[in-house]
């Protein structure tokens, strides 16, 4: 790790001073600068302390992209505390899955999602404290409290190996499992992206990636901050204002996810203003089109990079190279300080050009998953942590992911599990069984297709099913097609065979 920072809290309070009166974060009209976000993360800390709020305690945010999702963020940090990001687009049950395994003692809440945080009340045995940002109710602090006070803290032994946050990403056997991040794996990854993608302080970063994600978070969060760039922060993604904004700050880099650069594709805008600013856009958490590529980078006139990462890795591990050989179709090269190796069922390294699982070992990987040593332990076996995804090298080094291992969907940017879906589809009373598959779509790249056989003697429509689902699952998980059938192929132990399940919806025509 390059940065000489201790960690997180130096980090923070280093570039407070450094880079004092420069601003930081610029969200809409509203200017927050390196010292401001200093001082207010601090006043955070100290208000989390009085609360007793001590090291490796978790705290989570139900927090939309704002500044004060950083103050929050990097307050908790500054304890020693743990910092839980909640995917905002949960719904109740997901959320009170996470605060419980999670142990959270703590919950900033927004105002969108009060209901959530009402509904797991009585239901979180170790959620003690609950901060209100945008409304006032009983049983709420103030988070607008939280911002008064002493700025000074007194001093919390923090070591690099020390945790610092925890992610929930879905599980391929269920439930979503916390990935524990240490404050050295986040600076690491910084780092590296700052290197890799020649991320100075002269730059302007454009994020509007949900900050509760790792590619938000640290690429176009925690990596321009450690070495002094400035970030315009949008609460989500919109491709009408996308170019006027770029105009009006003259970005200079930005991340994005397959769907945003199709969206951008079919709403043009960039000829109405000055967008020569632009040096490049990241793309990463799913493939994306060769085709597309050309054709964002003929019509735009920017270079898009691709890359590839997992939260498991803080957020990024590959990348084609700012400076050097791009390779379209390709996820790169490996980060500095990263080695990767592609490896057989035994673990054992293939040749170059074969095909097997992308492995990866470096400062950015992370610690393991939160209590759970048998899954820690298989998923970084050996020292390598195994990502699932398949993948092979050229002779050139340069690594082509070509399908991956496990039976994840990716729909805009966003992994699904089927096995996630099918637990809870299978609670549906009128439900026997299911099965979930992903098929192609030509603007999020794929789409959940649920198989369905409805209990004897019952009946379920297609949007009675989609508004059960809506009420169960986040958004971008509520089945796309559903598909009513009268059985499902098995094999002899009674598992569903996918891949036959696969092969009858391509002769039925269901998919391509």
């Amino acid at each position: 790790m390059a940065f000489s920072f201790k960690n997180l809290r130096d980090m923070i309070q280093t570039q407070g001073e450094r880079f004092g009166d420069k601003v930081v974060i610029r969200f809409h009209d509203e200017d927050v600068t390196y010292r401001e976000l200093d001082e207010r993360s601090s006043r955070v800390a100290n208000a989390l302390k009085r609360l007793g709020i001590r090291k490796g305690d978790r705290v989570c945010l139900l927090m939309d992209n704002g500044p004060e999702f950083y103050y929050a963020f990097f307050g908790i940090i500054k304890l020693g505390a743990i910092a839980g990001p909640v995917n905002c687009w949960w719904q109740t049950g997901e959320i009170q899955y996470l605060l419980n395994d999670s142990g959270a003692v703590a919950l900033f809440v927004d105002a969108p999602y009060r209901t959530h945080s009402d509904r797991v009340r009585g239901e979180t045995p170790a959620l003690k404290h609950m901060i209100a940002r945008g409304f006032e109710a009983d049983g709420y602090l103030s988070f607008d409290d939280f911002l008064q006070g002493d700025s000074s803290l007194e001093d919390v032994p923090i070591g690099p190996d020390d945790i610092s946050t925890i992610v929930y990403t879905s599980g391929t056997t269920g439930n979503p499992k916390g990935v524990l991040l240490s404050h050295g794996n986040i600076l690491t990854n910084s780092w590296q992206a700052t290197k890799l993608a020649d991320i100075s302080e002269r730059e302007v970063v454009m994020c509007f990636l949900p900050l509760f994600h790792v590619n938000g978070l640290v690429i176009t969060g925690t990596a321009p901050m450690a070495v002094g760039a400035q970030i315009v922060l949008r609460k989500n993604f919109s491709a009408s204002d996308f170019w006027d904004t770029v105009a009006q700050y003259r970005v200079n880099i930005f991340s994005g996810v397959p769907t945003v650069y199709q969206i951008l594709l079919n709403t043009p805008g960039s000829e109405k203003v000055d967008v020569s600013s632009l040096r490049y856009g990241v793309c990463g958490a799913a493939p994306m089109p060769v085709e597309t590529i050309r054709r964002f980078e003929e019509t735009f006139n920017m270079i898009i990079v691709e890359g590839y990462g997992l939260t498991e890795g803080t957020a990024g591990a590959t990348a084609n190279p700012i400076n050097g050989v791009r390779k379209i179709g390709s996820i790169g090269i490996p980060f500095e300080d990263s080695e990767i190796r592609i490896v057989d069922d035994d673990d054992r390294e293939v040749p170059q050009g074969e095909v097997g699982e992308i492995t990866i070992r470096g400062g950015h990987v992370m610690k393991g998953y939160f209590n759970k040593p048998e899954e820690t332990a298989q998923t970084l076996r050996g020292g390598w942590l195994h990502t699932g995804d398949m993948a092979y090298t050229d002779a050139d080094g340069y690594l082509f992911i070509v399908d991956r291992k496990k039976e994840m969907i990716i729909r805009g940017g966003e992994n699904i599990y089927p096995k996630e879906l099918e637990g809870i589809l299978f609670t549906h009373p009128k439900i026997l069984e299911a099965s979930v598959v992903g098929v192609p779509d030509p603007i999020y790249g794929e789409e959940v297709l649920a198989c369905v056989v409805v209990r004897p003697g019952e009946t379920l429509g297609e949007e009675e099913l989609r508004d059960w689902c809506r009420e169960n699952m986040a958004s971008y998980k509520v089945p796309r097609y559903v598909d009513f059938r009268d059985s499902l192929p098995k094999n002899i132990i009674g598992k569903v065979l996918k891949k036959e399940l696969r092969g009858i919806l391509q002769k039925e025509g269901r998919i391509r």
